[in-house]
């Protein structure tokens, strides 16, 4: 007695299509099963849809990351120059974060690569900002 049930058995791979031997009954190897398992899973998925909110058009969401519309295949012309305006303002914001001076003593406050830029220095010119604003 197999693993399926006898109207479940094939004489062919659901997979790739190559005859079975021996005690095979669905597929003729581990790794035709694993792709037939992953086929069954993708074909179960629902395709999803969402508008952009760049130019409001639908569009396929492939990963849960996505988005915009795709810039190559989808994007029409004014939803490209809005992602290329994305872009440049975050390297703007990037360019900041890394040239971000303390708030107090004007010099480089520092930024670990990490999040938003330090505001102070260090702690006395953290401190010294305190005691300013608490006496002013």
């Amino acid at each position: 007695m197999g693993y399926y049930d006898r109207e479940n058995h094939t004489d062919e791979c659901q997979h790739c299509g190559e005859p079975l031997t021996g005690r095979q009954e669905r597929y003729c190897s581990a790794a035709c099963r694993q792709a037939g398992f992953r086929d069954s899973r993708k074909s179960r998925k629902p395709r999803e849809w969402k508008p952009c909110p760049l130019c409001g058009e639908p569009f396929e969401v492939t990963h849960p990351l996505k988005k915009f519309c795709d810039y190559e295949d989808e994007a029409e012309r004014h939803c490209q120059d809005a992602q290329d305006d994305l872009e440049e303002a975050e390297a703007i914001a990037a360019v900041e974060r890394e040239e971000a001076v303390c708030a107090h003593c004007g010099e480089p406050a520092g930024w670990s690569g990490r999040g938003r830029p330090r505001r102070f220095c260090s702690n006395r010119c953290k401190t010294a900002d305190y005691r300013k604003r608490k006496t002013a």
